[in-house]
């Protein structure tokens, strides 16, 4: 197996380890919406909780190299473009969101790494941080609110393509849908359009703290699901539920992408 081969597993890898963290992020939420128990939480919370289960030290170990190799993986794919993407500005735009999301994911393997070392992953709303520096920059609260328009533009995107049917581009659906049945691929649609709401609900925060130069008003996933929660009536509760088992079920979908994905590899 050559270097790239063993990046092409462990980012196979990452799909898991992100599939299991979303998975426990929608369970924990949905038990809060069943009365049950539970929290809502993001990333860091659920790497907490897994911390706490048997053997829960290997586990993140095995977090750490997944999510490392993911991102090795996604820097690859952005700078040496196996893709076949071009140098046209879709096609960058689309190589730089690949290299964005592995260093985000590089950053999240070592935050897992200080973890299983029994050191703080990270403190305070690394979101607001970011947020109260860009707010330093000149127009710096006008990049927040474009920030938080790109973020409501992709939820958008997202709901677009589970209504279509139009998933990962690297996605083999009809392989899916042969080997594992119309189920799963309704699952993922379902999954895909779930986050899509809550993320669009955490990018309208973040415009609304551009807009305001409030950086205490950027959220996160756990605040997105608080604000669904909170609604009035008996719809928070249902809201929260709904959005909960989509992420249960876009942690379905990530898994899917361990099988079902071609990575087409450099060179």
């Amino acid at each position: 197996m050559n270097g790239f081969g063993a990046i092409e597993w462990l980012a196979r890898g990452g799909f898991l380890v992100k599939g299991v963290l979303y998975m426990v992020i929608g369970a924990l939420a949905l038990q809060v919406a069943a009365r049950a128990g539970g929290r809502v939480t993001g990333t860091r919370g659920a790497l907490t909780a897994v911390l706490g289960q048997p053997f829960g030290r290997t586990l993140l170990l095995v977090a750490v190299i997944g999510l490392l190799g993911y991102a090795a993986w996604r820097v690859l794919q952005g700078l040496f473009d196996p893709d076949r993407l071009g140098h046209n500005w879709r096609g960058l735009a689309i190589r730089a969101s690949f290299v964005t999301r592995g260093v985000v994911h590089a950053v999240l393997g070592w935050q897992t790494f200080r973890l299983y070392r029994g050191l703080s992953a990270a403190s305070g709303n690394s979101e607001r941080e970011v947020a109260t520096e860009a707010f330093r920059w000149p127009l710096g609260d006008w990049l927040v609110v474009l920030a938080g328009l790109g973020l409501i533009g992709f939820a958008l995107q997202q709901v677009y393509a589970a209504i279509t049917c139009r998933l990962e581009r690297n996605l083999d659906v009809e392989e899916m849908r042969r080997e594992a049945g119309e189920w799963a691929v309704g699952l993922s649609r379902f999954g895909v359009a779930a986050r899509a709401v809550v993320f669009a609900v955490l990018g309208w925060a973040i415009v609304v703290a551009g807009w305001f130069r409030d950086p205490s008003e950027v959220g996160t996933t756990a605040s997105s699901f608080r604000t669904l929660a909170a609604q009035p009536g008996g719809l928070g509760r249902w809201l929260l539920g709904v959005a909960a088992a989509g992420f249960v079920a876009f942690g379905f979908y990530e898994i899917i992408h361990a099988r079902y994905l071609r990575i087409r590899r450099v060179g």
